[in-house]
């Protein structure tokens, strides 16, 4: 269940090395962008052909930037459904006809759609049957078969299964090495009859299988069937022969063919290459191979690399450069490997054949580089293709080594380094790393990055400390940003000084780790521990960092003698001491807006500085002067203060005084950037940055008329699109309910820039669309798949986001519920789903918060009504009460419970609330019972004392003779008369136990007995 305290994100995306490069110099590629180069495909976004005027009046919201009110009922995409698969099914094809390969997340995605509208033309049937073949490389033959069953139980409800589906169905198995019975598959085809396409895949299926009995079989049926016999089926049985170590039988094949004038080919050359091959006879196979290219027949690269797989399966690595020369004389002159080259070498890498790949890009002629080329483009495919497979670092380190050192990829060290930190392999990212300071390759801080968010989350802060004890090892010092962000957000701040102390003992010196140490303790208001660390731990300080997080927190905690103690070590251990650090940090009170609030704190701190020897500029005094609020009744007193601590002998080099200047468009208001816009347009200059920071501030302000205006102008005048504009088009989408459309632009930016992190509020926000449109698995796989990426702090902001998204799946569980129950004249799980929604409506804090919420939040009661009601119907008016009691008691509401109790127009039958007690019991769901028995004193027509043996019976079974007789004080105390059976069970319990009778429980126990002999 979704609840808003659970949903934590983790920030993994942030490793992804932020436009930083493993190179020097030239190469500009940086470590996170490597795909780039590959996934220039753009999904076009249709515009908008509905009336925005109309979209205004329909979509109405809910609370600024948020969610329409009936986004649960509203369609409003542009597209239809039909519209929208053939766009996601058309980015697929392109795919395929660009690089010879489909991806399997894109695949899932127009699986789902066609489940979800029960729709799909032949065409689009045909190609997702296609798309479960060798289109899909680096997936195993088990995989692909796994999809191509799923493709057809999706299609089977709504297609008519034709010859051409089950022809397409041969080829994936033949692409596969599936193994079929001719007889068998023919019968499952029944009442679709075979042709002649059918009859000749089949024989290439079993051919390749070496089953020389069933392709007998079939050619008998062909010939009974008046079918007649081609190039391709005597190449089935050369291959056949072939396959099942029968050389000998392929003479008899080319005599048929001779005898039936058919002429060999370069395919029948082929098939026999492929026969040789399969059986080692190397020879033979360069002979054919001559021969064939004597009689003037060219080898295709598709026909080229069939022998080399051959020659892969059976581990023949040595024939496979001199076959590699048969390439085609143009393929053999280009550096740049051919799409299906390289598919071909992705296929061989995950089938465990990497150094047959290798030799496909060795047969190439070397790259020439220019300034500005890419030199990790050649090869990087190959290498990132060994690491998804889980080479052997020794394996890619020999790969690497070849690429590297013949000129083919430079950096192809690098790129299989960052590959193994994007899938999360630490282990041989290190390994890697090793072998890169061996070489003399520079190592940067940024590569430890993502080790150490892995680090945190599997050891924690030990990790942390392991990983920065490694960088020190290899002689890499981290930075500022490595500390700040990527181990101090993952470490206890319990003890400052002993994280200090920690932090020592990986090898770190103290100037590396005071500052981001004290920035973070003054982000947190942790004045005085900032101030503590500075001075026990001498090293110096980047002052220009500290000032603005010392400035809020002297406003969190307004401790002033701290924040002198730090002004004084700032002014003294400053890394640049030419400016005026101190004066700086008094300026940043009077560029405050808040400056007539924290003009006293000025004065307090001008007063405190005036005792030390600190001094400030002669230009922030005239600064902080000259921006003194009016009317402020301490003027001369501050004036005189400044003037006391100024000396004129400090100068800051630099104009950080400057007033009046032009705001950067980050600062503007929506007026201001639609000025800047006008102008930036009159002057013909760039209006990217004003449109895309246009579009932000219109979603964010829930102004979606202007939103999608902006959106529209930026494709009419074929503005680029980067990830943030993208990021808001789609928040855009998801604001007015248009959830097809927000799938393609999210599908959009994951492939455009795969390591782009939408923010936690877009993510929640979509999830929470999916689920008014009922497609909850959807939203939790979504929520998952983000929470690999990230760690969200949390926040009101992101609260209320959550809030909404639980309410939403809660609203949907009604739904559901009352569909069930009106379907099926039943209430399932009308317990649980009452208490989650209560428990919910007090936050799971208190009663308290229950009551006020009833009132306020409308929903929410209207959802309870709507069990309750429900309920009613089905089981009649006595069982709402019970269903009340129990979910109140369950939840532990219980001035509510109580006041239902006394209410006298609020009936229920006593036997079926002892009937509940007793599920409570079974449940052992003490409190529960508890909140009854004390809810319920004084109500005559209940038995409260059956209620306090029910709650004996469960410690009984517990064995928990101390909460036992606890219990039996707090009965005492209520004045509840017990029942002789609780008597004798409490005995038994305490004297199982050998625990001492209370007193009033013997006189009981006497009494009892006492009566029982009378």
């Amino acid at each position: 269940m979704l609840i808003r305290h659970c949903i934590q994100f983790k920030n993994t995306a942030r490793a992804v090395l932020y436009g930083k490069n493993f190179l020097n110099g030239k190469v500009s590629e940086p470590l996170n962008c490597c795909c780039n180069n590959f996934q220039k495909r753009l999904l076009r976004i249709e515009r908008s052909r509905r009336n925005i005027e109309q979209t205004s009046v329909s979509n109405q919201i809910l609370y600024a930037g948020g969610l329409p009110k009936d986004a649960k009922r509203m369609e409003k995409s542009s597209l239809t459904s039909e519209d929208l698969l053939e766009k996601l099914i058309s980015g697929l094809s392109a795919d395929m006809y660009q690089k010879h390969r489909v991806y399997k997340n894109d695949l899932m995605r127009v699986i789902d759609k066609v489940k979800a509208l029960n729709f799909s033309s032949k065409k689009q049937q045909l190609f997702l049957i296609r798309c479960c073949s060798e289109l899909l490389p680096d997936e195993t033959p088990a995989t692909r078969m796994a999809l191509v069953q799923d493709v057809w139980n999706t299609i089977s409800s709504h297609a008519k299964f034709d010859v051409d589906h089950y022809n397409e169905l041969l080829k994936v198995y033949i692409a596969n090495n599936r193994t079929i019975i001719a007889s068998s598959f023919i019968n499952e085809m029944s009442p679709v009859k075979p042709n002649h396409t059918t009859f000749e895949l089949l024989l290439k299926a079993l051919s390749e299988a070496g089953n020389i009995n069933q392709t007998t079989e079939v050619l008998s049926n062909m010939k009974s069937l008046g079918l007649s016999t081609n190039e391709n089926v005597f190449n089935s049985l050369i291959i056949c022969h072939g396959k099942a170590g029968k050389l000998d039988g392929m003479q008899e094949v080319f005599t048929m063919m001779s005898s039936l004038k058919i002429p060999k080919t370069a395919d029948t050359y082929t098939a026999i290459i492929k026969a040789y091959a399969w059986n080692k006879k190397n020879n033979l196979v360069i002979e054919q191979l001559s021969k064939a290219v004597e009689k003037g027949f060219v080898f295709n690269e598709f026909q080229i690399m069939d022998i080399v797989k051959t020659l892969a399966g059976v581990e023949n690595y040595e024939l496979v450069p001199k076959v590699l020369k048969f390439l085609p004389e143009e393929i053999l002159k280009t550096p740049s490997i051919s799409p299906y080259m390289q598919i071909v070498s992705t296929q061989l890498v995950f089938q465990n054949h990497p150094l047959v790949a290798l030799e496909i890009y060795k047969c190439l002629p070397l790259p020439s580089f220019g300034p500005k080329d890419d030199q990790g483009l050649h090869g990087r495919s190959l290498v990132r293709d060994c690491v998804k497979a889980s080479m052997p670092s020794s394996v890619i380190a020999l790969i690497t080594q070849e690429l590297m050192s013949s000129g083919r990829n430079p950096i192809a060290l690098q790129n299989a380094s960052e590959c193994a930190l994007q899938l999360g392999k630490v282990p041989l990212a290190l390994d890697l790393f090793t072998r890169m300071k061996i070489l003399g390759m520079p190592l940067r801080p940024h590569y430890f990055w993502p080790i150490l968010l892995h680090s945190s989350n599997t050891y924690g802060e030990k990790g942390i400390m392991n990983t920065l004890s490694t960088m020190v090892t290899m002689d890499v010092k981290p930075d500022y940003e490595t500390i700040k962000e990527y181990a101090l957000p993952y470490v206890s701040f319990t003890s400052p000084q002993n994280l200090m102390k920690k932090f020592m003992d990986t090898g770190l010196s103290i100037g590396v780790v005071l500052t981001p140490m004290m920035e973070t303790l003054l982000s947190t208001g942790q004045t005085r521990a900032a101030s503590e660390i500075c001075e026990l731990f001498q090293g110096k300080v980047d002052a220009e960092r500290i000032i603005k997080p010392l400035y809020k927190s002297y406003l969190m905690s307004c401790d002033l003698k701290s924040t002198i103690h730090i002004l004084e070590d700032m002014s003294n251990r400053a890394l640049d001491k030419n400016k005026d650090w101190v004066g700086r940090f008094l300026c940043q009170f009077m560029k405050s807006r808040r400056i007539k609030e924290d003009i006293n704190d000025v004065l307090k701190i001008a007063t405190a500085l005036s005792s030390t020897s600190v001094r400030i500029s002669t230009a922030a005094s005239d600064f902080c002067i000259s921006n003194l609020p009016e009317n402020y009744k301490d003027a001369e007193a501050l004036k005189a203060t400044l003037i006391a601590i100024t000396d004129e002998r400090l100068v800051d080099e630099e104009d950080m005084f400057v007033q009046n200047a032009m705001p950067h468009p980050k600062r503007m208001n929506e007026a201001s950037l639609r000025e800047h816009l006008n102008e930036l347009e009159a002057k013909g200059m760039n209006t990217r940055g004003v449109l895309r920071k246009l579009l932000q501030q219109y979603c964010r302000e829930g102004n979606l008329n202007a939103a999608r205006e902006i959106a529209d102008k930026c494709q009419k005048e074929g503005v680029f699109l980067s990830a943030g504009m993208k990021a808001a088009i789609f928040d855009l989408h998801v604001k007015m309910g248009e959830l097809d459309l927000a799938e393609l632009t999210l599908a959009d930016l994951s492939k455009s820039t795969p390591n782009f992190v939408l923010d936690e509020y877009k993510v929640i926000d979509f999830a929470t669309l999916m689920v008014y449109r009922n497609k909850i698995d959807q939203a939790l796989n979504l929520i998952k798949e983000q929470s690999k990426k990230r760690r969200v702090v949390g926040g009101r902001g992101v609260s209320a986001n959550c809030r909404r998204l639980v309410e939403a799946a809660h609203q949907e569980a009604v739904n559901e519920f009352v569909r069930l129950a009106n379907k099926y004249n039943t209430t399932p799980l009308k317990h649980e789903l009452l208490v989650t929604i209560l428990r919910h409506m007090g936050e799971g804090r208190s009663e308290d918060v229950f009551l006020v919420s009833e009132k306020a939040n409308g929903r929410y009661s209207k959802m309870v009504q709507t069990i309750l009601n429900t309920c009613k119907k089905v089981h009649g008016a006595s069982d709402v009460q019970l269903t009340l009691i129990a979910a109140l008691a369950d939840v532990g509401y219980r001035k509510t419970l109580r006041k239902l109790f006394l209410d006298p127009s609020f009936r229920f039958h006593p036997e079926a609330l002892l009937r509940r007690c007793e599920r409570f019991a079974d449940e052992k769901k003490i409190d529960a019972l508890e909140a009854i028995a004390e809810c319920s004193r004084g109500v005559r027509h209940v038995d409260t004392p059956e209620i306090y043996s029910l709650m004996l019976d469960v410690y009984q079974r517990e064995d928990e003779c101390d909460k036992a007789l606890s219990l039996w004080t707090r009965m005492q105390e209520a004045e509840v008369i017990p029942s002789q059976k609780f008597i004798r069970n409490l005995c038994s319990l305490c004297k199982a136990n050998k625990k001492t009778l209370p007193p009033e429980l013997s006189v009981l126990l006497e009494k009892q007995a006492k009566s029982a002999t009378v």
